[in-house]
């Protein structure tokens, strides 16, 4: 563009007059600078535009689930020449007909063993929007984490609140997600933590071996637990080669890549139970005698 245009320049400078050097170098700086607000508006829009996606994929969660659309206007579009973009009244048919087409279904079927206790599947390496402020509590009561099992999305906060009337020294060593809590006792303020990277948290106490919680981080909303028989839905799903994973604490890693079409995937798992394995303290000694 800038190559043309200096061809221009140059040959109307040659009819009119001899060539000004200066005026050149003046008229190329202006057509840079040109080039440079071009992009850094190109980019905006990029930006703007997957901040509407995000939105639009949120409101239809909320409307499917029965709440209501999060709070905060859809972000506008940066001043352009052309007419202004208007936001239909009905913010669920305004979401409906921007994702039509670019997301698909992901439905499947899973052969349970017996005793595979919670199962849950999800997309690996789609983008979803970090969370804020979330927290999910885990108590240590009766000498055991309750919940055991949780799936939380990447940015959530972990709380540990001590209901027992014994110290607990809560710690994992899940590659991105380690932490140490060290000891709390009843009534002191819940030890915490964020989980900043997707993956299995294996957390355990370092004075009660008996202890365990498992915690999935999922990168995205795209996840879902399986039903007793097996099947499972992942809705609204961005169309493109997307990586299943098939999760459970008690189940060996299994995942399958699937081509998701507005139309659709399906995908199919036979599920294998993982050995116990057992674990060491938090400096890779075993347990004591006193490991209730």
């Amino acid at each position: 563009m800038i190559t043309a245009a200096l061809a221009l320049v140059l040959a109307a400078n040659a009819a009119a007059a001899p060539p000004d050097l200066a005026t050149l170098q003046a008229e190329v700086t202006r057509l840079q600078q040109e080039m440079r607000e071009q992009k850094q508006l190109l980019l905006q829009l990029m930006q703007v535009d997957q901040q509407r996606y995000d939105m639009l994929l949120q409101i239809i969660r909320s409307q499917q689930g029965g709440g209501a659309p999060p709070v905060g206007a859809i972000p506008s579009m940066p001043s352009m020449p052309a007419a202004p973009t208007t936001i239909p009244a009905n913010p669920t048919e305004a979401a409906e007909k921007v994702i039509k087409g670019t997301s698909g279904t992901i439905s499947g079927k899973v052969r349970l063993p017996k005793d595979a206790g919670e199962v849950y599947v999800y997309v690996d390496g789609a983008r979803g929007t970090p969370v804020r402020g979330k927290v999910f509590e885990i108590k240590q009561k009766e000498k055991q984490f309750v919940p055991r099992v949780g799936v939380v999305p990447v940015g959530t906060r972990l709380s540990f609140p001590n209901m027992d009337a014994v110290f607990h020294n809560v710690f994992s060593k899940s590659p991105g997600n380690a932490f140490d809590l060290g000891g709390i006792k009843a009534g002191e303020k819940p030890g915490s933590v964020v989980v900043s990277q997707a993956g299995h948290v294996e957390i355990f106490c370092n004075i009660h071996s008996k202890m365990r919680a498992d915690v999935l981080v999922v990168p995205s909303g795209y996840y879902a637990r399986v039903k007793s028989d097996g099947s499972f839905e992942l809705p609204s799903v961005p169309i493109g080669s997307r990586k299943v994973v098939l999760w459970g604490p008690a189940l060996k890693p299994a995942s399958q890549r699937v081509d998701v079409t507005p139309a659709g995937a399906t995908v199919s798992f036979a599920a294998e139970l993982e050995p116990v394995r057992p674990h060491t303290r938090k400096d890779g000694q075993p347990y004591g005698s006193y490991d209730e």
